[in-house]
């Protein structure tokens, strides 16, 4: 199942360990989800790791493999791939556009706990606990 994976997922994962890291971690296993995410949001990433590292005391070594394990399992999309579906995405939710756009490309729903993002209804957004349904039903 293909879905495009929204930064604070990422961050909850990080910084929470919780149903987010699961999920990654249940995926690196048994290989469900193929999950896609704008090319900028490595760079969100790494712009916020420090801020990440002191909410969660890992060292720098601790959490540069916890997000490379996670970033391995995303496949960063070029905005060039998706700038076409961008105007009808900021018209649903300015904030999160680009993920929207992509989704809107792909045709395949967005993993995001983000309960305003979950309000529209052109793609569908599955929470953690709903992929994890998915995993336990495999």
């Amino acid at each position: 199942m293909l879905l495009v994976v929204d930064v604070n997922v990422v961050f909850s994962a990080l910084i929470r360990r919780g149903n987010c890291f699961e999920i990654f971690e249940a995926n690196k296993l048994f290989n469900k989800f193929e999950f896609i995410a704008p090319e900028f949001m490595t760079s969100e990433l790494d712009k916020k790791i420090d801020k990440i590292r002191l909410e969660t005391q890992f060292s720098q070594d601790e959490l540069e493999k916890m997000l490379s394990f996670i970033k391995k399992q995303i496949v960063p999309i070029s905005a060039s791939e998706f700038i076409d579906k961008l105007p009808e995405a900021l018209e649903i939710n300015s904030k999160d556009a680009p993920y929207l756009a992509l989704a809107i490309k792909f045709s395949c729903p967005i993993f995001s706990g983000d309960k305003e993002l979950k309000e529209q209804t052109k793609v569908k957004v599955l929470s953690p606990r709903e992929l994890l349904d998915i995993l336990e039903e495999a």
